[in-house]
């Protein structure tokens, strides 16, 4: 089973050939195909060719039989040659290995012949002018003995008078049986030849499905869509990347590196380039962007020495709003665990008040309570912006179940409508400022936390002021950058998002150490909004 067949599901393919099988058996045809072809060709090229040998060879010899004397003595009138030349050429006829010699007088007929009863006859088949005019001749006749291949030449006297013609001639099945011992001996080589494709076949075969991965092409189209679609069905950007250049990107990914280009591999972006294995922010062509970065295991195909990175792409936009709504949430979560634990603790003392009998005592208390609540509904009522009025409103019983005085400004004011994205900024810079001022007065004696939150014509600003020990000098100059905080290791997220979203907005975060009147110092974080100016 492939290796790959673990990770995804892929398509069975019963009714196919394997790859190896298919490619053998494509070889094999492409051989075959151009092999008995050429063959045929070859073939009717030697046949041709052996054709071609015995007509000249029959001419040659025919000439050799015309000038014999014993044959010109004959046709010049010489009885006694006459008589024994029938003998004389049959000989000479086994000697060539012909199948006749024929020598006749001017009127064709036969002096000598194979067969005896034929001696006398005429000559039959072909061209017998032209030996008459002292021209030689080869040809292909049907003949008594056959269709056959031969030559004629006229005798001439000692004065160039045409006394007859000598003919020898081949028949076409011996030509035959030259041909088919031509074809018998290079038929080894055809074997040969067809037998070393053959291995070759099955040796690139093997070849190919080694670098398939022992996969089907039905299999790798199967799996290469599937992959394609988890792909693309990311909110992240994935990227590939191997020597400098993109070699897969998913749609997300484009949009985010701003890719032009239809066709891969294009360059990576110069941030992205020589990254080690971490998670960090960039800006990406002016857009911030989270990348992670991993060095992976490069393929049996990828050239030695090019190392190949998988990088993961998200906006980071996105990702701050996500951990914005998450530490919103994490911060209602523990507003709403204080907010139980301090009316639990009430209810405990109403139970007990009840319990003793003292409902004077339980009726006050219930009456201070509302009271105090009414008091600070009445506060962060001011501020006429929903979620920030329930998230001071939970400050106040955090405050009181840690022990610190928190005071709401009597000038606290905001107008009903704000630009987009504001209230969000003030809830998410109030919540962290008021939880960093109670973790900087935690086990310190009157310990006390104002807020500002109020507008003005020309912006919004958010104070908060807490008595503590104020920030460490050695953080002061990096306050708001990511992992920098005087809590400790993994802090120091909630001030960074702060002052990256209140910059986004034109705000500036600032800090600084003023004294009250009583000469007490005061540590305070200020954001200051400026709001666009109305049309008049």
């Amino acid at each position: 089973m492939p290796a790959l067949a673990r990770e995804v599901a892929l398509p069975h393919t019963p009714q196919l050939l394997q790859v190896r099988s298919r490619l053998f058996l494509l070889t094999l045809g492409a051989f075959l195909l151009l092999a008995l072809p050429l063959a045929g060709l070859a073939s009717a090229a030697l046949l041709r060719g052996v054709h071609q040998t015995f007509a000249e060879r029959a001419l040659r010899e025919s000439r050799l039989v015309a000038t014999l004397p014993p044959v010109v003595a004959a046709l010049s009138g010489n009885a006694a040659e006459r008589a024994g030349l029938n003998t004389l050429i049959g000989r000479y006829r086994l000697t060539l290995g012909a199948a006749y010699v024929v020598v006749t007088d001017r009127s064709t007929r036969r002096l000598t012949h194979p067969e005896l009863a034929r001696v006398g006859e005429k000559m039959v088949g072909g061209d017998f002018q032209s030996f008459l005019r002292g021209q030689s001749v080869t040809e292909t006749v049907e003949g008594t003995l056959g269709r056959s291949v031969r030559a004629k030449v006229p005798v001439l006297s000692g004065s160039g008078e045409v006394l007859g013609l000598a003919s020898v001639g081949f028949l076409l099945p011996q030509v035959r049986d030259v041909f088919w011992q031509v074809i018998r001996a290079a038929l080894p080589w055809y074997l040969g030849a067809l037998l070393l494709a053959l291995g070759l076949a099955r040796a690139l075969a093997r070849r190919i499905g080694h670098e398939m991965l022992n996969l089907e092409p039905e299999q790798i189209a199967g799996a290469l869509l599937s992959f394609r679609a988890v792909l693309n069905s990311l909110d992240e950007g994935v990227v590939v990347a191997r020597a400098g250049q993109i070699h897969v990107m998913n749609p997300q990914a484009r949009a985010l590196l701003g890719v032009q280009s239809p066709e891969l591999p294009v360059p990576l972006p110069a941030p992205l380039v020589g990254l080690p294995d971490t998670t960090t922010p960039l800006d990406v062509g002016g857009r911030p962007v989270l990348v992670s970065a991993r060095e992976v295991e490069a393929g049996p195909l990828t050239p030695a020495g090019a190392a190949t990175q998988v990088i993961t792409l998200r906006d980071l936009a996105r990702v701050r709003e996500l951990a914005d709504e998450l530490t919103q949430a994490q911060r209602y979560a523990e507003l709403l665990r204080a907010q139980t634990h301090e009316f639990t603790n009430r209810l405990h003392t109403l139970a007990g008040l009840i319990h003793l009998g003292e409902t004077g005592e339980a009726l006050r208390l219930i009456h201070t309570q509302a009271g105090r609540h009414q008091a600070h509904a009445g506060a962060v009522g001011r501020l006429r912006h929903l979620r920030l009025a329930a998230l001071l409103l939970g400050k106040y019983d955090r405050a009181a179940e840690v022990g610190v005085q928190l005071t709401l400004d009597p000038l606290c004011a905001l107008p009903a409508q704000l630009p987009t994205g504001v209230p969000e900024l003030l809830e998410l810079a109030a919540g962290n400022l008021i939880e960093n001022a109670f973790e900087a007065l935690a086990g310190q004696p009157e310990a006390e936390v104002r807020v500002l939150i109020a507008a003005d014509p020309e912006g919004v600003v958010l104070e908060v002021r807490d008595n503590g020990p104020g920030v460490p000098p050695e953080l002061a100059a990096v306050l708001g950058e990511r992992g920098r905080s005087s809590k400790g290791q993994g802090r120091g997220v909630g001030l960074s998002l702060v002052r990256t979203r209140a910059r986004a907005l034109g705000a500036e975060l600032t800090y600084d150490r003023p004294a009250d009147e009583g000469g007490r110092p005061w540590t305070r974080f200020t954001l200051d909004l400026p709001l666009p100016e109305e049309p008049t």
